[in-house]
């Protein structure tokens, strides 16, 4: 009987033993439950930052795009300043390079109109050189001469 006692006494200690165990887990478990929860939200708050950061990047990735395109149309003659307007807004260093990329187009078009007109102007002048050349050649020239000579015979024939 003594032995059944004892016995019965480890097996009560050890289901106390064995409770404690289980309440241990059921709390650890309850803490597992709102790591998990906690590290979901998480994720989902950094999974929505990083795909509006990627928005942002591909938007600022376009408008560099955009200073490209306007580059190589400044090439093609086919710029107009207008064209970014959107990215010179940007309070950026991207706004910054558009507008003084818009003000550098603004003044290789007004430099390039002041030499298409003084290359029309030279183009004038040579054509006026050209024709003194030409007057001046074609009154060294004997007919010439021999024609002035005829005009001033017929001048002189009505006079008398």
């Amino acid at each position: 009987m003594l032995n059944d006692q004892l016995s019965q006494e480890q097996l009560v200690n050890q289901i106390k033993t064995l409770q404690k165990q289980i309440e241990e887990f059921k709390n650890d478990k309850e803490d597992l439950e709102i790591l998990l929860e906690t590290i979901t939200e998480h994720s989902t708050d950094l999974e929505n930052e990083i795909y509006e950061k990627n928005q942002i990047m591909l938007k600022y990735l376009q408008q560099v795009k955009l200073v490209t395109e306007a580059a190589a149309a400044v090439e093609t003659e086919s710029f107009t300043i207008d064209s970014i307007n959107e990215v010179a807004a940007r309070e950026d260093e991207l706004g910054q390079l558009a507008r003084v990329f818009q003000n550098m187009a603004k003044q290789v078009e007004i430099r390039e109109t002041k030499l298409r007109q003084q290359v029309q102007e030279l183009r004038i002048e040579i054509d006026k050189g050209r024709q003194a050349k030409q007057v001046a050649d074609i009154v060294q020239t004997d007919s010439f001469k021999n024609l002035k000579q005829k005009l001033k015979r017929i001048k002189d024939s009505r006079k008398s």
